[in-house]
């Protein structure tokens, strides 16, 4: 029951992540013709700088709530008031922070843009904490729908602006619009009078300060190298680094994070049944190697005609970053669950350990290959370390769970096999087929993209047929779904 619960919400929340994630990267697609790459690459400094200040100063309160048994007012309060203050932190820092930033970098348009990147801070810091209870019930669709608003609202006014404008203060609106709507919404959704109180700081910082260790040692080792690709290359180079990030990115984790944020309070809620927690964990991961890495392949495979046919010829340097990225995210999916494990077991330190580790490894080789190599250097530094977060990680579920690597490795087997299909046969349809202009293109891209999906299905059911047609699987819940979706459907519109 539990499991049913767990993958309908993420169902619904993994919809309104992939509708405003694919809202994101149209919306740089389209702006990215009314603005050019050192444009981009001056927005990926404010928001580094906005990233690290939050990973330095973050409380993940919602998490230490979701591991207790009752919410309790005071413990509500509490974190509304660290929340706030946070936010109003994060805030002010940013703006102290937007004049040296702009004198490093020898570019003024960073003061005005950092300091609008500070009102995110605080209105994030705003959003009403009684959010926490659908979490806890595991009912992410209120959290689906504001997503969603926010994303669409987002979308138009920053296109508009960018269209009328041809500002890069358009690629701001896009970052700061969805915070203010969000806070707005939740209040609406789930009201909360504000009571400032700091009585249970203890017991929340006792958790959420361990989280914020681990996010801060990860946020630097994520988001550190574009201050390196900025210091060592040109500002275009740095946009080339970050949008190819972005959209190698983007439709992968608009994936994984929902599957991930219902998959923590599932497993809190069965932390002491180790058997059954083992269980829970190899069903979620499988989920997500299913998910995500015939997504991830088609991004590596497929990289030059997208680039070519949504950013245009100027954009191609963004094409090996985009396939380097890409394959990190497919081998990382592997590993991509061992957040929520830890989380649930409250083994924060475990967490710190691996993120301490990557952040070692990572700044000097991104360092050394932006120094000698450039862009190339520098995707070549992250892949090295994202190798090293994914083995480790690995390692840590192991550990934690008593689940072998290998188990962990070839879990999701068939996932792998039809994964495998599926980018032979992405690779061979595209690469018969002409892409000299944009029709081309289009049709280069759909219809590899139709065969590659075919295959992909296909190649699954008959492995799930020859496996026995196993209830605790991907394949089964989502045609479980399905059929669940068509029943609600047909019932509406008897009704109607």
């Amino acid at each position: 029951m539990l499991a049913r619960k767990v993958f309908a919400s993420s169902a619904f929340l993994t919809g309104s992540r992939f509708l405003g994630r694919g809202l994101d990267i149209l919306a740089a697609l389209v702006m990215a013709r009314f603005l050019s790459p050192a444009d981009f690459g001056v927005v990926t400094l404010g928001l580094a700088a906005l990233m690290v200040l939050e990973s330095f100063t973050e409380l993940p309160v919602e998490d230490a709530l979701l591991r207790e048994k009752e919410l309790r007012r005071e413990d509500v309060n509490t974190a509304y008031t660290l929340s706030v203050l946070r936010g109003l932190c994060v805030g002010a820092l940013l703006c102290a922070a937007a004049v040296p930033l702009a004198m490093i970098y020898d570019d003024d348009r960073l003061i005005l843009l950092i300091c609008l990147l500070g009102i995110a801070p605080v209105a994030r810091g705003l959003r009403s904490p009684m959010m926490v209870r659908f979490a806890r019930d595991v009912n992410y669709r209120p959290a689906a729908t504001i997503d969603a608003v926010c994303r669409i609202t987002s979308f138009l006014l920053a296109v508009t602006c960018a269209w009328y404008t041809e500002s890069y203060l358009s690629l701001v609106l896009l970052s700061v619009t969805p915070q203010i709507i969000e806070m707005i919404a939740t209040h609406v959704i789930a009201p909360y009078r504000p009571h400032f109180t700091l009585a249970k700081m203890r017991f929340i910082l006792s958790f959420a300060g361990q989280v914020t260790i681990s996010r801060v040692l990860a946020t630097l080792s994520s988001e550190g190298d574009r201050f390196i690709v900025g210091g060592f290359v040109s500002k275009a180079a740095l946009g080339f680094f970050s949008m190819g990030r972005s959209v190698a990115t983007t439709a992968s984790w608009s994936i994984a994070m929902p599957l991930l944020a219902v998959m923590y309070p599932g497993l809190a809620q069965i932390r002491h049944d180790p058997e059954r927690f083992r269980r829970s964990y190899l069903r979620g991961q499988a989920m997500i190697v299913f998910a995500i890495l015939p997504i991830s392949l088609a991004m590596a495979v497929l990289a030059d005609p997208l680039v070519r046919l949504a950013l245009g010829e100027e954009w191609l340097p963004v094409v090996p970053v985009m396939q380097a990225i890409s394959v990190l995210n497919g081998t990382a999916t592997f590993s991509m669950s061992a957040h929520s494990l830890v989380m649930a077991t409250g083994q924060i330190r475990q967490m710190i350990w691996r993120e301490l580790v990557t952040l070692i490894v990572s700044i000097p080789a991104v360092t050394f290959g932006a120094m000698y190599y450039g862009l190339v250097g520098a995707v070549v530094g992250r892949v090295l370390a994202s190798l090293v977060h994914t083995g480790m990680s690995l390692q840590m579920v192991s550990r934690l769970a008593d689940l072998p690597v290998l188990t962990q490795l070839t879990n999701p087997w068939r996932s792998i096999l039809s994964s495998a299909v599926f980018a032979a046969v992405l690779y061979l349809v595209a690469d018969a087929m002409p892409g000299s202009n944009w029709i081309e293109l289009v049709v280069q891209l759909g219809v590899a993209g139709i065969a590659g999906a075919v295959s992909y299905v296909a190649v699954h059911l008959a492995l799930w047929k020859l496996a026995g047609l196993p209830e605790d699987s991907p394949e089964h819940f989502l045609i479980d779904l399905m059929q669940s979706g068509l029943r609600r459907f047909g019932t509406a519109s008897a009704q109607s």
